[in-house]
């Protein structure tokens, strides 16, 4: 779908973890796909995932976790060209290394998180009604 809050979770590479770890917020679209930015600095850097269409050739193309959409700079990778939002799993961390299958990213705030706190009112009331 179209999430306005995603998160990457696990990461087994010691630097790129640090960076990559934590909430993204949708902040733009790049080349027709949403591009999202993390919600705390890191090192004074932004955080930014995003889509690259193959302008500069096919091997640029794909998703990238960089400090600034088509930059230099970048620390995961994932060659998808086909998926309309960031991949859930299969990121090469670093970019030129190995998929990490503990990198994931995933709906920020998921409904597993939510459940609860909403469910809890309602047995409330239900208990009380049965006393």
């Amino acid at each position: 779908g179209s999430e306005s809050k995603i998160q990457i979770s696990g990461c087994s590479h010691a630097t790129v973890g640090q960076i990559a770890r934590g909430t993204f917020t949708l902040v733009a679209e790049n080349h027709s796909r949403p591009a999202f930015k993390k919600d705390t600095q890191v090192n004074g850097l932004d955080v930014m995932i995003y889509f690259w269409d193959e302008r500069d050739g096919p091997s640029f193309s794909g998703w990238w976790l960089g400090p600034k959409i088509g930059g230099d700079q970048v620390w995961a990778y994932h060659p998808d060209r086909q998926t309309q939002t960031p991949p859930v799993s299969g990121w090469k961390v670093p970019y030129d290394g190995p998929v990490d299958p503990s990198f994931v990213i995933s709906k920020a705030g998921a409904p597993l998180a939510a459940s609860p706190a909403e469910a809890a009112p309602q047995q409330q009331q239900q208990q009380q009604q049965q006393q």
